[in-house]
C-alpha cells in the first residue's frame, strides 16, 4: 500500500463522533498486530496464548528474522489461512511508527475488526475476567492496559518466571492501548500511545499485559545489539532509544552479563504465578525452541 493510499484510508476512517463511540465501542472482533524480529523463543507461545484467549485475527510484520521466526509464521499461515496476514519488511532500521501504522491499515482492510491491539511478541494480554469484553460498555474507545514486567530468574525458562518488578526502560506505570478500530489513526513512537479521534480513554482493571522483555541472556544480548543499531540507522534519539544506548555500552565494555544477572534482583515488587500456570498447560503445535 503506497503512502497516499495509507493516508486516505486513515482520513476516511477517522471521522468518529463521541455519540458514535457509544454505538461502536461494544464487544466485537479483535485484531492483534505484532512487529517481530528473531523471536523464535516466544512467538509460537504468544500466538497460541492469544488464540486461546479469543483473538483470531493477526497482522504480523517480520523484520528480517534469521533465527526461524519467519518459518514459524509460515506454519501458522498454513493453519490460520486468511486470519493471519504476514508482511515481510527486511529494512534493519527502526521504522516502528510506519510499520505499525501500515499494520493498522491492513487489519482494517482485511478484517474489519471492532478493536485493535498493537502488541509485541513479548506481551501477553491477559483478561482477568476471562473475557476482553468485560469493560467494553460504549463509554470509551481506548483502554489503557498496564505492564506487569517479569524479571529473569536464574536457571528458569521464561514461561516459569514469577517475579514482577522494574527494570531500566520497563516499569509498571507504562501502559499499552486496547483501541477501537474506528477513529484509530495510528500509533506514536514507542507503540504505547494511540492517535485516536475522539480520545476517550480509561484505565483497564481487567486486562493485564504480562511482559517478558528480558528472557535468556542470549535473547537479551541480541535484543540490545539489534535494537541499538536499528535506532542508529533510523536516527531515533531521545527517550525512545536511551535504554538501548545504555545497554549497548554495557555490551561493548563486557558488562552486559553482569547487568543481566542484576536484573533478576533489581526492584522486585511481587510474585505472580498466573502466567506460569497458564503456560504450563498450553499446547504449542509448532516446533519452538526454548
Amino acid at each position: 500500500m503506497n503512502a497516499p493510499g495509507l493516508k486516505n484510508l486513515f482520513l476516511q476512517d477517522s471521522v468518529l463522533t463521541r455519540a458514535a463511540v457509544r454505538v461502536m465501542a461494544r464487544p466485537g472482533p479483535i485484531a492483534m498486530l505484532m512487529l517481530v524480529r528473531d523471536e523464535i523463543d516466544i512467538i509460537a507461545t504468544n500466538i497460541e496464548f492469544h488464540l486461546q484467549m479469543g483473538i483470531h485475527q493477526f497482522v504480523i510484520t517480520d523484520n528480517g528474522s534469521v533465527d526461524g521466526t519467519r518459518e514459524i509464521l509460515t506454519d501458522y499461515k498454513r493453519r490460520l489461512g486468511s486470519s493471519l496476514v504476514i508482511i515481510d519488511d527486511v529494512d534493519p532500521a527502526y521504522h516502528q511508527v510506519m510499520r505499525v501504522n501500515r499494520m493498522i491499515a491492513v487489519a482494517k482492510e482485511a478484517f474489519r475488526p471492532r478493536w485493535i491491539i498493537s502488541s509485541d511478541a513479548d506481551e501477553f494480554w491477559y483478561p482477568a475476567s476471562g473475557r476482553y469484553e468485560t469493560e467494553l460498555d460504549g463509554r470509551k474507545n481506548i483502554l489503557n492496559c498496564y505492564w506487569h514486567n517479569f524479571l529473569p530468574r536464574a536457571k528458569a525458562r521464561w514461561p516459569e518466571f514469577i517475579d514482577i518488578g522494574e527494570m531500566p526502560g520497563y516499569h509498571g506505570r507504562m501502559s499499552k492501548a486496547f483501541c477501537l478500530a474506528r477513529g484509530l489513526i495510528g500509533m506514536y513512537l514507542g507503540n504505547h500511545e494511540p492517535r485516536s479521534i475522539p480520545r476517550i480513554a480509561s484505565p483497564s482493571t481487567n486486562i493485564r499485559v504480562y511482559h517478558y522483555p528480558v528472557r535468556s541472556y542470549e535473547q537479551f544480548e541480541k535484543k540490545v545489539v539489534q535494537g541499538h543499531r536499528a535506532a542508529l540507522k533510523a536516527s531515533v534519539g531521545g527517550s525512545a532509544a536511551w535504554h538501548w544506548r545504555e545497554y549497548y555500552q554495557a555490551w561493548e565494555s563486557g558488562r552486559l552479563p553482569q547487568l543481566y544477572e542484576e536484573l533478576a534482583y533489581r526492584n522486585r515488587l511481587s510474585q505472580d504465578t498466573t502466567m506460569s500456570n497458564l503456560l504450563s498447560g498450553l499446547e504449542i503445535r509448532v516446533d519452538e525452541r526454548s
